[in-house]
């Protein structure tokens, strides 16, 4: 693990081009990448000396967020990133009218709980993101379902 002070890092929407860094990070945490577009979802870097280390977006229901894809590179991990940068895109999200959040995780449980997310059955999601790929197709039917309230 690398160790650098944490106002070092720089956090900023992700150009276009840089996707492909994202994509290749979710891969490397072993998380679902095939349907991660920049017309789809907003999104949120973490960057060390021009080095994308960190990512988390969300795609956008009306009043309703589907919180997508934290991950940080395995070097940076336990520096507090993960957590800065699910702050940051809630901020985002809260700046586009969003109030209540939805995820599906199958390894991140704890993590999210510590953040004051709850557990919640799948039927009770709203239609707009039980009827998203993620939804569908991408997560697991074991994934566990959780929401938090802005």
């Amino acid at each position: 693990m690398k160790f650098i002070h944490p106002k070092k890092f720089k956090f900023r929407a992700p150009l276009v081009e840089e996707f492909t860094f994202i994509q290749k990070l979710l891969l490397d945490s072993k998380l679902p990448s095939q349907d991660i577009h920049p017309a789809n979802q907003y999104f949120i870097i973490a960057e060390n000396e021009g080095e994308v280390i960190g990512c988390c977006g969300f795609e956008q229901y009306g009043e309703y967020g589907l919180f997508r894809s934290l991950a940080v590179s395995a070097d940076y991990r336990s520096l507090g990133i993960g957590r800065l940068l699910t702050d940051k895109i809630m901020d985002l999200a809260k700046g586009k009218g969003i109030n209540t959040f939805y995820l599906l995780t199958t390894t991140a449980e704890d993590f999210f709980k510590k953040q004051s997310w709850n557990v919640t059955d799948r039927v009770q999601v709203q239609e707009e993101i039980s009827q998203t790929t993620e939804f569908l197709s991408v997560c697991p039917s074991t994934a566990t379902c959780m929401m938090y309230r802005l």
